[in-house]
């Protein structure tokens, strides 16, 4: 500490070389000190050594990522960059905005970084995350046709079953993953995407197989239940649903299905509640669609007719709703004459 003020000191006061001799023995003793490293960049960049000052700033950078100190690595980046090639800084700084959440540049660098399994996998999750399924698929099979160890062909088989799955691909995407379990028996996370790919094939006791594996190996256990739930509706389970989707939060997903389980049940009131509740996260047609459904159920001819309107103004293209908007009316005028 005492040394590190005596180079403040002397760097502040005019004594560059002095501070120089300093921090090299801190360095020395402390190759990895950010404090000592920022101060000897400085020197060299008041010395003239841009390409000295350029080799700190690029070793501080690293240093930064190493900690998740993104912003900061960003920021010694660019000092570093007047000194070195595009192609050698930009890995590094894909890497930084990739963990910031900035896909579309961290994209732009990755594309201009020298073409290794490494730089392509962070631009096939990238497409990835931006839903660009296919472009992911095929960065995801070059890293497949390039591997050259065990690890990186199933991990490359592993995320080219993920796109598959996307794209609908779903045979190819249960191979794959298939595949992935093979080698990697106890890796949590594959049995719910396998799980997946079989409940939206209609697979349904492959379904529940892998997610009861998902949940026996510490999977995500209001995941596992909420899917559960599903592939129990899907059964005609329907209490049996509702008893694995109460043990989720009540999101809009699990009100959803909730809803369908007590609507077969017909419990009318609390399919409606259920519904209604979800509309409240997002206003999807569905949602106002099967409340009126249920109020038509319970003889509640002009609240149907009310929720069937708010669908319709959602989705101007379902036909259906304008039929049982039709069918509300004339509900409506029949009981209001028989009433009188």
């Amino acid at each position: 500490m005492t040394e590190m003020r005596d180079a403040i000191r002397l760097y502040y006061s005019g004594e560059l070389f002095e501070a120089e001799k300093i921090l090299k023995l801190i360095l020395m003793k402390e190759p990895e000190n950010i404090n000592a490293l920022i101060r000897f960049a400085a020197i060299q960049e008041d010395l003239g050594r841009k390409e000295e000052a350029g080799a700190i700033y690029l070793k501080l950078a690293k240093l930064y990522e190493k900690e998740a100190s993104y912003n900061e690595c960003l920021t010694v980046i660019e000092k570093a960059s007047p000194v070195f090639p595009q192609a050698d800084i930009a890995p590094l700084k894909g890497k930084c905005l990739f963990s910031l959440g900035c896909y579309n540049e961290a994209l732009s660098n990755f594309l201009v970084s020298p073409v290794n399994n490494q730089n392509l996998y962070y631009i096939g999750k990238i497409y990835f995350i931006l839903n660009q399924y296919n472009d992911a698929l095929r960065v995801f099979r070059e890293i497949l046709s390039k591997a050259t160890n065990s690890e990186e062909t199933f991990r490359a088989c592993y995320w080219v079953g993920k796109s598959l799955y996307n794209l609908g691909e779903l045979d190819d995407a249960i191979s794959c993953f298939k595949s992935y379990i093979s080698v990697y028996p106890d890796e949590t996370q594959v049995y719910l995407d396998l799980a997946l790919c079989y409940l939206k094939s209609g697979c349904l006791d492959e379904a529940r197989n892998n997610l009861i594996q998902y949940q026996n190996l510490g999977g995500n256990a209001e995941l596992a239940n909420l899917y559960l739930g599903i592939v129990n509706y899907r059964l005609g389970k329907y209490k049996k649903a509702i008893f694995l989707l109460d043990q989720t939060s009540k999101k809009e997903h699990t009100l959803y299905w909730k809803g369908l389980a007590y609507y077969k049940l017909s419990l009318y009131e609390d399919a409606i509640e259920c519904f209604s509740t979800a509309a409240k996260y997002e206003a999807k047609p569905i949602y106002y669609k099967m409340m009126g459904n249920s109020h038509l159920e319970l003889g509640n001819f002009f609240e149907a007719k009310i929720c069937f309107e708010k669908a319709l103004n959602i989705d101007s293209l379902d036909e259906e709703l304008r039929k049982l908007i039709s069918v509300s009316e004339n509900l409506l005028k029949v009981n209001s004459e028989g009433g009188k």
